[in-house]
């Protein structure tokens, strides 16, 4: 594919990434207006149980609740913009503020996690396709259906209770360190490594069909030299995507980890403000996990589209 196509391409994602981003702040604001929840009796029954409804109505119109529905869009577009995502009910900072506060614990937490996944998703995926069929091969499959099934939060009552508590070689409770973040991030990528190592190795054996398979082997090259050179990389765009999704989806689903190994991250900031009902601190954190969840799978379809030949010409 030519520079020009590419870069047709290029656009044509960006076009799109925008769209569904727009579209996923309108959603946003839509859970704030129809979720069922008052805000302003929410922070006025936080301060008095016997609050009145004229209390309620002056808070109301000092939050500009009481204004049009396009009047109320508009200024929440124009906030979102601003990096202004509200007050949070719960501990009167901005939510935006608070999510800063939280999310850079989530990201080294996630990025160990899918170190873990990326690393040993290729090795295992590869040794598996290599020799399949084998008792290697067999035991993988078997361990990974099983760690499918698995809820990653039961997996990190495990881990803590076996290396914390009997064997106690990490602390309890999160105290900042790099080897703190190692039980929590290996109860988030195992269930992601067997899912991911299933789909790789099925992609693998998939392109393993191909035409320049058999010609390779033709030509005397061995079963490692094939996959490593060139199946591997013809193979990667669906672990790729796989990859992102999870990535993303983490900073939403570790609120669970972070809550048994009491890591203040954006997980246990979402769960804290569903809680308390804090519809701002709730549309907030979906928000930011949404709009990363977007721009992940939008950078998959990049980086699959630099590996892998094939797939640029698909995207065309």
């Amino acid at each position: 594919m030519n520079k020009i196509s590419f870069s047709k391409v290029l656009l044509r994602r960006l076009l799109g990434l925008a769209a569904v981003i727009f579209g996923v702040i309108t959603l946003s604001f839509c859970l704030q207006l129809f979720t069922g929840t008052d805000p302003a009796e929410t922070i006025v029954r936080k301060q008095s149980v016997f609050a009145t409804e004229e209390q309620i109505q002056a808070v109301r119109e000092e939050l500009g609740l009481d204004a049009p529905f396009g009047e109320r869009y508009a200024d929440y577009l124009k906030g979102v913009l601003k990096g202004d995502l509200g007050t949070a009910i719960t501990n009167k900072k901005p939510v935006m503020e608070n999510i800063r506060g939280a999310l850079p614990v989530t990201c080294m937490l996630i990025i160990l996690a899918m170190f873990w996944v990326g690393v040993f998703t290729i090795l295992i995926a590869a040794v598996s396709v290599i020799f399949k069929g084998g008792i290697f091969d067999n035991v993988m499959r078997i361990i990974c259906i099983i760690g499918i099934c698995v809820p990653s939060f039961w997996l990190a009552l495990i881990l803590l209770t076996a290396f914390a508590v009997e064997i106690p070689i990490f602390k309890v409770i999160f105290d900042g360190s790099l080897k703190s973040l190692i039980l929590p991030s290996i109860s988030m990528a195992f269930p992601v490594m067997c899912i991911s190592v299933r789909v790789l190795r099925a992609s693998v054996l998939n392109e393993l069909k191909s035409d320049y398979v058999a010609y390779a082997k033709a030509r005397g090259f061995t079963n490692s030299q094939i996959v490593y050179g060139e199946v591997l990389r013809n193979a990667l765009p669906a672990a790729i995507t796989l990859f992102a999704q999870y990535c993303a989806a983490l900073f939403g689903t570790s609120a669970l980890v972070e809550r048994v190994f009491s890591i203040q991250g954006l997980g246990y900031y979402l769960m804290e403000s569903c809680e308390s009902m804090d519809i701002y601190g709730i549309s907030g954190s979906i928000l930011v996990c949404a709009v990363l969840f977007v721009l992940f799978n939008a950078a998959a379809d990049i980086l699959s589209s630099i590996i892998c030949p094939a797939y640029r010409r698909k995207l065309i």
